[in-house]
């Protein structure tokens, strides 16, 4: 073998090895629902961040254990929640996700909430747990069903949407039928009336928004809940 073809034969095994290093494998970024912090933020090094910094590596081991866990740290407070279909190894990797998210992107600040699509994580320097907190965190709706669509599968899921809020009992609820389903959850920590309360607060959001009343899908989150429909009953492009 000639000095020149063995010089591009490496060249062509290291450029290979370079695709496939960078290139197979991409990394999925996790979908980013909401990300709220508030001020101020703590100084690197200080033992308030080191508290929050603990409080949320915590939640990480907890997250094996339980799909919903409060925890306190010298006087900071959080919480984790996966969504209540979610297996305990898909908790883990939500809940790792978000607290990686936070330590990178926004941490030092004395409150965050972060709400992936899988998992809610948020601290405070104040007290939260128990309290109800019906604050708007984010809206939206899909795009308006087309002449094409199965209008009854868009109206089945808005029964549905009443149908989960009115099922109380559980935090966690979801109900189907057909290829429509609405699905809600409340935070661990709200009793069964504030629950049921902050639901009935979210459907009435989600019912306002003007576009909303036609499209395929829709989702709110307020701050202790959330309620979200959706509907795959098209049999063709929308106009």
């Amino acid at each position: 073998m000639s000095a020149t073809i063995a010089i591009i034969s490496i060249s062509v095994v290291i450029a290979a090895v370079y695709l496939l290093t960078n290139f197979a494998f991409p990394t999925v970024e996790p979908l980013v629902y909401y990300h709220y912090c508030s001020p101020p933020k703590y100084f690197p090094g200080s033992s308030s961040r080191s508290n929050v910094d603990s409080l949320l590596n915590m939640f990480v081991n907890s997250a094996s254990i339980y799909t919903y866990n409060n925890l306190t740290v010298n006087g900071n407070y959080g919480l984790h929640q996966c969504r209540g279909d979610l297996s305990s190894s898909e908790c883990v990797s939500c809940v790792t996700q978000a607290v990686s998210l936070l330590q990178s992107d926004s941490f030092g600040e004395s409150g965050c909430a972060l709400q992936l699509e899988g998992c809610l994580v948020k601290y405070d320097n104040v007290m939260f747990f128990g309290v109800a907190d019906t604050t708007a965190m984010v809206m939206s709706c899909g795009k308006p069903a087309g002449y094409k669509y199965k209008s009854d599968e868009l109206t089945q899921a808005k029964v549905l949407v009443d149908k989960v809020v009115a099922n109380s009992g559980t935090s966690y609820r979801v109900e189907r039928s057909g290829e429509a389903q609405a699905v809600a959850q409340c935070t661990g920590d709200l009793s069964a009336t504030d629950c049921q309360d902050c639901l009935m607060e979210a459907i009435q959001r989600l019912k306002l928004q003007p576009f909303c009343g036609t499209s395929t899908w829709g989702d709110v989150y307020l701050a202790k809940c959330y309620v979200g429909y959706s509907s795959s009953g098209s049999i063709g492009e929308g106009n």
